[in-house]
């Protein structure tokens, strides 16, 4: 057997550039429909955080107010700061009236690209409202 390669044999090694260029074509038609769908995806995963952590801000509001009568004015006060996975991306504000009886609303407006988001600003009363209703769910 000979050790040199036929003409053949080299001809089919790599890759033309029509088969490299079919290649490029498949990947960027796969990234302008995977893209936006993935964005999406991290919109919502943020909103999902967002909401959990207006649930735990308003249940340390009804600690507090079981334990002293009167709900906390700020995140401060109930010893809470906004997590890092929704800072940058929601604004959270808190009030708490003085009026009896006492009550509570505390509201996560978008930022950034999140303003974008299809629910927009995120609000929790301390009745249980929650606004809008339908991003809730």
């Amino acid at each position: 057997m000979s050790s040199r390669a036929s003409p053949d044999r080299k001809r089919m090694q790599g890759f033309t550039l029509i088969e490299l260029m079919i290649v490029v074509a498949v990947v960027a038609i796969l990234a302008v429909i995977a893209l936006p769908s993935y964005a999406e995806y991290v919109k919502r995963g943020t909103r999902a955080d967002a909401q959990a952590f207006l649930m735990e801000v308003a249940l340390r509001q009804q600690q507090r107010l079981v334990d002293r009568r009167a709900y906390a004015a700020t995140l401060g006060a109930l010893g809470m700061s906004v997590p890092n996975s929704i800072s940058g991306k929601y604004s959270v504000s808190m009030s708490a009236p003085a009026v009896v009886p006492p009550s509570f609303t505390i509201t996560a407006a978008p930022q950034g690209a999140q303003t974008s988001e299809a629910c927009g600003t995120l609000t929790l009363t301390s009745s249980g409202t929650r606004t809008p209703a339908q991003c809730w769910q």
